[in-house]
């Protein structure tokens, strides 16, 4: 009698092969779930990082000259009810154009900042919610979501080029690129409006649903998590940047 035939061996799955940065990059736009899975499985952050501080700050450096300082500085006070000096206003003209130059690197040092801070709260929420992820996960899915804000830097920098120094005002610069509902709304509206239909953006959408699809390649975290999770940290931001906007005018 014959004893049974062995059993045939449970075949492994390969681990998802490593990913080029730029093959990382052009796969977002092309491939982004099959890159997304590639990324988690071996993370690469550093060139969209380094792409987003740097087309971001040289958008802010575009746009900075083209806002009218004092006429902003003027409409900050009468929002805020006080009444200021003309030689104290002149005296802060005086300081944000001394320091213009200071500014934007101070830009740039905030933007790489709040990179890896928005990364550590996604890395965050998805370890509350059951994902069995290491923050370098998170820095490659954050990283590479955030690229259409870069394809927006890159849009906005000749739109606020082509405008004279000191022609427009705080919400004019804001519809430069008038990507989002709040390029619509009238200036008259509650600034807590404002702020509400400016985050209705054609880019952020693209992030967010990118974000989602970054999530769920993320080992341990249901397809329910993994779109609500970055979805709800969404709204806490827009929530934020709105409650802000009405208590601050």
């Amino acid at each position: 009698m014959t004893g049974a035939a062995p059993a045939a061996p449970v075949p492994v799955p390969s681990p998802a092969p490593g990913i080029g940065v730029l093959e990382a990059i052009v796969g977002t736009f092309t491939k982004p779930s099959e890159t997304f899975g590639r990324l988690v499985a071996r993370p690469t952050w550093w060139l969209p990082f380094v792409l987003s501080v740097v087309i971001g700050t040289l958008a802010y450096a575009a746009a900075s000259p083209k806002v009218d300082v004092e006429r902003a500085i003027r409409d900050s006070i009468e929002r805020s009810g006080h009444t200021v000096s003309d030689s104290a206003v002149q005296q802060r003209v005086a300081f944000m154009e001394k320091w213009s130059t200071a500014f934007v690197a101070v830009f740039a040092i905030a933007a790489a900042v709040f990179f890896f801070v928005v990364s550590l709260a996604f890395w965050g929420g998805a370890r509350v919610m059951g994902a069995d992820a290491r923050y370098a996960q998170l820095l490659a899915i954050w990283a590479h979501s955030s690229l259409p804000f870069v394809v927006s830097g890159l849009i906005s920098i000749p739109l606020f080029l082509r405008e004279r120094d000191s022609s427009l005002t705080q919400d004019q610069a804001q519809r430069v690129l008038a990507s989002h509902l709040g390029a619509f709304v009238d200036d008259s509206a509650p600034a807590a409006v404002r702020a509400l239909a400016s985050s209705v953006d054609v880019f952020s959408i693209a992030v967010l649903f990118l974000l989602v699809l970054g999530f769920r390649r993320l080992p341990g975290l249901s397809k329910g998590a993994a779109t609500w999770t970055p979805v709800v940290l969404w709204g806490l931001a827009v929530a934020a940047k709105v409650t802000w906007k009405a208590v601050m005018g």
